[in-house]
């Protein structure tokens, strides 16, 4: 049976993480002293941090191995191409996937990276849709018994040797070590946003953020505003209101304004800026076992990242008419 990497690697993933962890119950918190090259270069409008480089998106990245082993599959006998997904649908279902809400220790770049005005504008607090992810196309075609069997009835090594050949051309082949320095880049962004939150200059920035928010002419908040705008959507809007994180056609339109006027006050007030810099800063330095997991890793994920969509690009078959 061949058991596609789509819906194979977040066990993986899970594994990786809890490794890593292992280590640090062994002793006293090592000191946060290596410094850090960041990989890329300081853009609050993009909200780049330090370590983006070492993370490749693992949903595009398995969907374009299996259309980049095509030919040699079909060589062997097997002519089942994957159905259609969208580089957006696949990127949106990574995130909702990979969330601390779902007790990753490792989430998704995504989690903390603020609302945009676009987003605002067009679903309020609600999350993209993964719509373009086609789940139940891939659920048909990795489930379906005749495939299974045809992989099954191969030469021994022959589908290996598919895949292997399929990222040594995308520049996806890992032995582990990129894998891991994505998972410790991951965790370390998460914790630096979440305690950039605290930081002098963002809690000042949070107190003008409220009283922006509340002197603007939203409506209530359910809940009342919160002490940040990490807090909102608030619990309160979330059980009353039905806020959620998953795509909604249906977004309230005292949703959106609340969601547009809270991005206006955020780069108003200068809250924006002011989390974005202390998040940065927090990254420039690791402990020492962080800093060698990530030195055994890529720091150009990014050139296999920009690959993997142009190959999508190139040879996924089209999306329905809307599909994002």
């Amino acid at each position: 049976m061949r058991i596609t990497e789509r819906a194979a690697k977040t066990g993986t993933l899970v594994l990786v993480v809890a490794g890593l962890g292992g280590a640090v119950l062994h002793g006293l918190p090592e000191p946060v002293d290596h410094a850090v090259r960041p990989t890329t270069t300081k853009d609050v409008a993009a909200w780049t941090m330090p370590l983006d480089g070492y993370v490749l998106a693992w949903g595009p990245a398995s969907y374009a191995e299996d259309l980049v082993e095509q030919p040699c599959l079909r060589a062997a006998g097997i002519d089942d191409p994957p159905p259609w997904a969208t580089i957006t649908g696949l990127r949106a279902e990574d995130a909702a996937q990979e969330t601390a809400a779902r007790g990753n220790t490792s989430p998704s770049l995504a989690e903390t990276r603020p609302l945009t005005a676009d987003e605002a504008s067009a679903r309020g607090y609600r999350g993209p849709s993964l719509a373009g992810a086609n789940n139940e196309g891939f659920r048909r075609w990795g489930s379906s018994t005749e495939r299974n069997a045809a992989f099954d009835a191969l030469p021994p090594g022959t589908s290996e040797r598919c895949i292997r050949e399929a990222r040594s051309t995308l520049g996806t082949g890992d032995d582990g070590s990129k894998d891991a320095a994505a998972q410790v880049a991951k965790r370390l962004t998460y914790l630096a946003a979440v305690a950039a939150r605290s930081d002098p200059s963002v809690v000042a920035a949070a107190a003008d953020w409220r009283s922006c928010l509340a002197d603007a002419a939203v409506g209530p908040v359910a809940g009342g505003l919160p002490a940040d705008p990490s807090g909102l959507p608030t619990a309160s809007m979330r059980a009353v209101d039905r806020v959620t994180d998953l795509d909604d056609e249906d977004v309230p339109r005292a949703e959106v304004r609340l969601a547009e006027q809270d991005v206006a006050c955020q780069e108003s007030t200068g809250y924006r800026q002011a989390l974005y810099d202390a998040e940065w800063r927090r990254l420039l330095r690791v402990t020492a076992s962080d800093a060698a997991v990530l030195a055994a890793g890529s720091r150009d994920q990014a050139t296999v990242d920009r690959r993997v969509e142009e190959t999508i690009r190139r040879l996924a078959p089209k999306a329905p008419a809307g599909v994002r």
